[in-house]
């Protein structure tokens, strides 16, 4: 367990001598990657910076230094709509400690006025970091899990292996390859067939262990964002964890997203950004990249029937597969 889910690695029985091996040494990546990126952790690296920060840059590491130029990129590339810069606005909602609130609108103001790249300067010589105010908070909570996998992804790969699922907390995965559906992988006398690829069961957002039916992911990654675990009520209305950085509010658009992308951490950020901005945008935003598409559930005109909306390069859901792995919502 790390970064607040359940990592796991499913290999295809008795077909790398060497699947063992490769997933024990990804693992080992699991605690130095969540020390480096963890919100929770003061003495972590993004810990230090947060803390720091503001008096003075603060040198980090060259993997980090490469994370927050691809937060960068990102935010700039989705409208700002994906924007690690507003952990404040987290906290004043009390998402950060899972025990929601509405804050004023004094304590909004002034969460917004700690929002932005443009209190943030990255001195790409040096390789540091340093905040141009106080009260700034960066928080990669929507790239992280997907960052960690490619990382563990990417040492798999180094031991020879090429087919294999990989998620973490089932909000983020990547399928390499496919899965054997029969034969003997090791003997020459049946050779195995292949699957079309992983079978991802997308979750119904309405209903708990509920399936709204499945894709098959080969080489690609696929992450899903929504708000059917973290939210709280406050006289009657509903409030959900996933924040619009630009106007500091909770989104109410869609039950939930799902992109499939290149890598995980595109899908994860990009799961976030196309949350916060709805299908209209998400649409216009996945003409920006390569191979990227996204499936909304939003309410239908049931209360319990949902509705697919797709959009970019969407992926094929087919009906419910028996076995497939669910995609949970964070």
């Amino acid at each position: 367990k790390a970064m607040g889910g359940e990592f796991q690695i499913v290999f295809n029985l008795a077909q790398y001598e060497q699947a063992m091996a490769a997933g024990l040494a990804a693992v080992q990546l699991l605690e130095p990657l969540e020390d480096m990126m963890s919100y929770f952790r003061p003495r972590g690296e993004l810990g230090r910076i947060n803390a720091l920060a503001a008096f003075g840059p603060v040198p980090v590491s060259q993997e980090l230094w490469g994370l927050l130029l691809f937060c960068r990129e990102l935010w700039e590339k989705t409208d700002h709509a994906f924007d690690i810069t507003a952990g404040a606005l987290w906290e004043v909602w009390g998402f950060a400690r899972r025990q929601g609130r509405l804050p004023s609108q004094a304590e909004l103001d002034e969460a917004k006025g700690s929002v932005g790249w443009h209190w943030i300067d990255l001195n790409e010589v040096n390789k540091t970091v340093a905040f141009r105010k106080p009260g700034i908070k960066l928080n990669l909570g929507s790239v992280g899990k997907g960052f960690a996998v490619d990382r563990l992804a990417a040492k798999i790969e180094e031991y020879g292996v090429k087919d294999f699922l990989l998620h973490g907390g089932k909000s983020s995965v990547l399928a390499r390859g496919h899965r054997v559906e029969s034969g003997e992988v090791e003997s020459g006398e049946s050779a195995p067939a292949l699957s079309a690829g992983w079978p991802i069961g997308i979750a119904n957002p309405l209903f708990r262990g509920g399936r709204l039916g499945a894709i098959a992911l080969s080489d690609q990654s696929l992450a899903t964002s929504g708000t059917a675990f973290q939210f709280f009520y406050h006289q009657g209305k509903r409030f959900g964890h996933v924040l619009d950085p630009r106007t500091g509010f909770p989104v109410e658009h869609c039950l939930s997203v799902t992109v499939v992308a290149p890598t995980a951490a595109e899908a994860d950020a990009l799961s976030t950004a196309f949350f916060v901005t709805g299908p209209a945008a998400a649409q216009s935003l996945c003409e920006k990249w390569d191979n990227v598409g996204a499936v909304f559930v939003v309410q239908g005109k049931s209360p319990t029937s949902p509705e697919l909306i797709a959009v970019g390069r969407a992926p094929t859901i087919t009906s419910p597969l028996l076995g497939a792995d669910d995609s949970d919502r964070r």
